[in-house]
Formats: structure tokens, C-alpha cells, sequence
């Protein structure tokens, strides 16, 4: 596949290795890991259309029907890994965010 999976363990890595509590650095990781997932994002509707258009012909499904299929596959992929990131970057910076007791401590 030419879009790998993000996984929760990646993504949590990715911004714990900022070294950073700050929103806008962290949101800045987060858009860094995504940026091939954003540009894909709109090439994975290509093989779709393109193999919808090969399967109006006969010889032309037995091609076009697994192309759907990588496109359709793709774009899963693509949403998910939005998905995951969007998911952990906002529990890590709420975790951030949010006073421990030894925060309230010493405030």
C-alpha cells in the first residue's frame, strides 16, 4: 500500500518526541505525519473513477473491478489514519491541559 497505517502508539510517539507541551507545535507534528494522508486524500478518489470507467466494458471489469477496489481501500486507509491522529493529538494536548495534583500543588 502507498499509504502506511498510523497506529495510536505512532502517533503518540510522533508527539511525545516534540519535547513539547504547546498546542501549536504539537498540532504542527500532528499536520506533519498527515501531509502525505492530505495529499492522497484526493488521489485515492483517481483509481475509482478509473476503474468505474474500465468496467463498462466487459474486458475491461476484470481490471477495473480490483482497481475500485485498491481505491475504495485507499481511501479507508487515508480517513482512518486522520481519524487516528485527530484522536490522540486532542487526548494528549487535553492530558496537557488538564492540572495534576502535583500541579495544583505548587499553582
Amino acid at each position: 500500500m502507498p499509504i502506511p497505517k498510523l497506529d495510536r502508539q505512532q502517533v503518540l510517539g510522533a508527539l511525545k518526541s516534540t519535547g513539547s507541551s504547546d498546542p501549536d507545535v504539537l498540532y504542527a507534528r500532528k499536520e506533519e505525519l498527515l501531509a502525505e494522508s492530505h495529499r492522497m486524500k484526493l488521489l485515492g478518489i483517481a483509481p475509482i473513477i478509473v476503474g468505474g470507467a474500465m468496467t463498462l466494458t466487459v474486458i475491461g471489469a476484470v481490471v477495473g473491478i480490483p482497481v475500485v477496489i485498491f481505491g475504495v481501500v485507499m481511501r479507508r486507509r487515508i480517513k482512518n489514519n486522520i481519524r487516528i491522529a485527530g484522536e490522540v493529538y486532542a487526548e494528549y494536548v487535553g492530558h496537557l491541559s488538564v492540572p495534576g495534583p502535583a500541579r495544583a500543588a505548587t499553582a
